[in-house]
């Protein structure tokens, strides 16, 4: 963390303002979000601003942040994020608080914004602003307004850098923090929480000062895609690609999507500016795989026209294109072209629902022959597996509905014989209703969700080549709760992450989650259904005349004052639709739906007319032929010695794609550079004589090829020696005869004890013994016994160490040379510990563990 491609040096003293966006995730999360990279790169372009990043940081590094009582702190500045002046949390998921209070906790930051003081930002005791930003917090931040100093609405890219220059300002002027506060709230697309009080209704929030809107809009941005490679990871991560925005919004109208109403308009990205920003983000990046990003990638109409010249001019770079869930009705055999490259991609529809009947309910616009449409075209380009989304819990579903997904899973299966077998991955989601939607008003029963459930389940197994995954239930009643609630839930969400809820979307956790909000809510006294704005099922819905239903709409609702630009009356009319089944068309390609949105502040659809799909170049295997080896010697030191074996593998193959050298393939499903390891290093090991061997397609200059490939690789990786050897050879595995160690063991026994510890004696005795046995575990959990004395050739003490101050007996550094057998087997320092703690009768630790080099046959 912190030394990602990308990454460039700061001056973070003499900045005017110091930023630190953090999500409330896992590295590993967080770090591919498009958005935090769009943000990032934005912020670190700004003159005099700097922009860190921060993640929640997994169980064991959180537990040794309190025991040593230190800050959680910026992956790059190494900074404790309490000594910046602006936190951004991306708050995009309803759960995601919990998380957000965790990482505040850690920042040694209050977690409610009244318990910050007024310190100017420029007093050093002063803490950051704490704000938030993302889809949740622009739909609904009631919930979450206790803890922040205001919220962000809406898209980013120009919001934030008009705060920094607000932030700036007040700085120097030496502003109070709530003076700054109302300056922000000036701002447009600023929500400032404490500036916002309920009304007589006890619903309604209304602006504490005259100065302020009644109701803050939120923002709307141009996507820049040219953002988009900021930074590369040097471990996996979810999302381990490079992501390009093609269209920013959907105009699809489905009733439950909240997305689909918090981003319209819709705005196309021009075609070049996809193209240059895929081309260039490739040969920087040097990734194998990008993907085009859009809620509804098929309704970009130059989609295909743009994925055939992505696919020509990327045609010999040995690459795939991904693409989220599309539009079955618009996947045709153009879309189908596309796809995939070096190995064929995966694909995912969204029907949504199981019948026709509740499709036109959801306004879904989808037929059954569009689906068997798009999945018969899936089949005659090759995919057998699919992977469909359903929802279970819509407004106005019935048990015909449920059985009709399993209906549908099988009419497919059936329909599509002719072309093969059909597999079919079924996610069943449960719906929530969301603020903002056509359905804010609707009420969901975890009872019934259950039986729905069961009902699905038992139909499914009838069918074969089907499966079926259920979200738990439990998930989406906590996401309900909190996704429309008011102000009243602060103190349940701050009592539920002190009752240990956390990292609430994962599943390993829910158990341990779900106890913690209801004991949570139990002590608030909200449980049942404490919110007064639902309007029950769907037969309660349908049993309201019009003019019911209009009144029981109007009441305010907790996020009435966040204007989302959908008009809150157009809302009821499209629950009026509902009810009547009716379909309402995209007003993206067809007539204007009056939804509200369009106009001066927000803008209007922007669709980019489909240019002419260019004939298509045959794709090209990629080369394989070995014509020359090249055998490098390397060292793996500092930082990248946290990298496991497999992170290293694909960040040396990243860095070989930047070369551009003339490297060979391996052939398969899935092409990968003839790249080969000697010995794999133990994660945090450091190596200081390692060997690789790279093959080529043509004759290359060794010293040409180390020189060049390592410009491409971060510091602590260093090319020693490069020197061509014969590919006819013996592999690099075969050729590896020794590894030698070194290593420090400590004692634990006290000082005055281990006086008379003779390192030498242990280790004398160590070797003369005849026989070693080791026993483990194999790959699949089966015990094993194994004699690995033939493996020790040396064990040598180099020193005897002073007490560092963590330890209080012994210390000394040791030199193991080990062989390597013919399956790849060797000793390891841990062993050694082992035995030596045995022969001195105490605990030893093991540290500054490095091995210092493999010797190869011919060495």
């Amino acid at each position: 963390m912190g030394h990602e491609l990308g990454v460039e040096p700061r001056d973070w003293h003499a900045a005017r303002v110091r930023w630190a966006l953090t999500y409330p995730e896992l590295y590993e999360v967080g770090s591919s979000n498009l958005g935090h990279i769009i943000l990032y790169s934005i912020l670190n372009a700004l003159p005099g601003q700097v922009c860190d990043r921060s993640y929640l940081p997994a169980a064991d590094l959180a537990e040794r942040l309190k025991q040593r009582e230190q800050a959680l702190f910026g992956v790059e500045s190494r900074w404790p994020l309490n000594a910046f002046d602006i936190l951004g949390f991306s708050l995009s998921y309803e759960l995601g608080a919990t998380n957000i209070l965790e990482m505040l906790d850690l920042c040694r930051v209050p977690i409610r914004a009244a318990d910050r003081g007024d310190l100017p930002l420029s007093d050093p005791q002063a803490p950051p602003l704490i704000f938030a930003g993302g889809p949740t917090a622009t739909s609904n931040p009631e919930p979450y307004a206790a803890f922040f100093d205001f919220i962000a609405l809406g898209d980013g890219e120009e919001l934030l850098p008009e705060i920094g220059l607000v932030l700036a300002e007040g700085k120097q002027a030496g502003l109070t923090r709530s003076a700054l506060l109302l300056d922000l709230a000036m701002v447009p697309g600023v929500y400032v929480p404490s500036l916002y009080a309920p009304g007589l209704d006890g619903v309604s929030l209304e602006p504490l000062k005259p100065e302020l809107p009644k109701r803050v809009l939120r923002r709307v941005a141009t996507p820049m895609p040219h953002y988009a490679m900021g930074l590369v990871p040097h471990v996996e991560t979810v999302h381990d690609r490079l992501t390009v925005e093609i269209r920013r919004g959907c105009t699809r109208g489905c009733r439950f999507c909240q997305p689909g109403m918090l981003t319209r308009p819709a705005r196309d990205v021009e075609p070049e500016a996809v193209i240059e920003a895929v081309e260039t983000g490739m040969r920087q990046t040097g990734y194998s795989d990008f993907s085009l990003l859009s809620l509804s990638c098929s309704d970009y109409l130059a989609l295909p026209a743009v994925g055939v010249e992505l696919r020509n001019r990327l045609a010999d770079r040995n690459v795939t294109l991904q693409l989220p869930s599309q539009r079955v009705d618009r996947f045709d055999q153009n879309i189908a072209h596309i796809l995939g490259g070096a190995r064929k991609a995966g694909l995912t529809f969204a029907p949504e629902a199981g019948t026709q009947r509740l499709r036109d309910i959801v306004n879904k616009g989808l037929t059954d022959d569009d689906l068997l449409q798009g999945i018969r075209t899936a089949m005659q380009n090759g995919y057998r597996k699919v992977k469909l989304y359903f929802m279970i819990g819509l407004p106005g579903e019935t048990d015909a509905d449920v059985l009709g997904i399993a209906e549908t899973c099988r009419m497919l299966q059936e329909c599509c014989r002719d072309l093969g077998r059909l597999s079919l991955n079924t996610t069943i989601s449960n719906f929530t209703p969301k603020p903002h939607t056509p359905f804010q008003w609707h009420s969901v029963s975890t009872s019934e969700f259950l039986r729905r459930q069961q009902l699905l389940r038992d139909a499914g197994r009838r069918l074969r080549g089907v499966r079926f995954n259920f979200t738990d239930v439990r998930l989406s009643a906590m996401e309900d709760f909190v996704g429309r609630g008011d102000r009243r839930l602060a103190p349940v969400i701050e009592a539920a992450w002190r009752a240990g809820a956390g990292m609430d979307a994962w599943f390993e956790a829910l158990d341990r989650t779900y106890n913690a909000w209801t004991s949570a809510i139990a002590q608030a006294g909200l449980e049942g259904s404490y919110r007064q704005m639902e309007l029950g099922g769907w037969s309660a819905v349908s049993a309201l005349d019009r003019d019911d239903l209009e009144a029981f709409c109007r009441q305010p609702l907790p996020w009435d004052h966040i204007d989302s630009g959908i008009d809150k009356g157009w809302l009821a009319q499209d629950l009026q639709h509902a009810l009547a089944s009716s379909v309402v068309p995209d007003c993206s390609f067809e007539t204007c739906s009056s939804c509200g949105v369009c106009g001066p502040d927000l803008g209007h659809n922007v669709v980019v007319a489909p240019p002419a799909i260019p004939v298509a170049r045959p794709q090209q295997a990629p080369p394989s032929e070995r014509v020359c080896r090249i055998r490098f010697r390397f060292s793996k030191t500092g930082a990248m010695a946290l990298l496991s074996h497999l992170d290293l593998v694909r960040l040396l193959e990243r860095a070989l794609r930047r070369t551009e050298l003339p490297v060979s393939f391996t052939g398969g499903f899935h092409p990968l550079p003839r790249l080969q390891l000697a010995l794999a290093l133990p994660l945090g090991v450091e190596g200081g004589g390692e060997w690789m061997d790279l093959e080529f397609v043509e004759t290359v200059d060794a010293l040409m090829v180390k020189e060049r490939w390592q410009q491409t690789l971060p510091p602590g990786l260093h090319l020693i020696t490069a020197e061509e050897v014969a590919v006819s050879s013996l592999s690099l595995a075969q050729q590896v005869r020794t590894s030698r160690w070194r290593f420090v063991l400590s004692g634990s026994e006290l000082l005055s004890q281990s006086d008379s510890v003779d390192w030498s004696q242990a280790i004398a005795a160590l070797l003369a013994q005849n026989e070693m046995i080791w026993e483990d575990t194999d790959k699949k959990g089966r015990p094993r016994r194994r004699d690995v004395r033939e493996l020790l050739q040396d064990l040598r003490l180099l020193e005897q160490l002073e007490p560092s101050s963590e330890d209080i007996g012994a210390r000394a550094e040791l030199e193991l040379l080990a062989a390597v057998d013919s399956q790849g087997r060797s000793l390891k320092p841990a062993q050694l510990q082992f035995w030596l703690s045995q022969s001195l009768g105490f605990d030893l630790s093991l540290s500054r563990v490095r091995r210092v080099e493999l010797t190869l046959l011919q060495c």
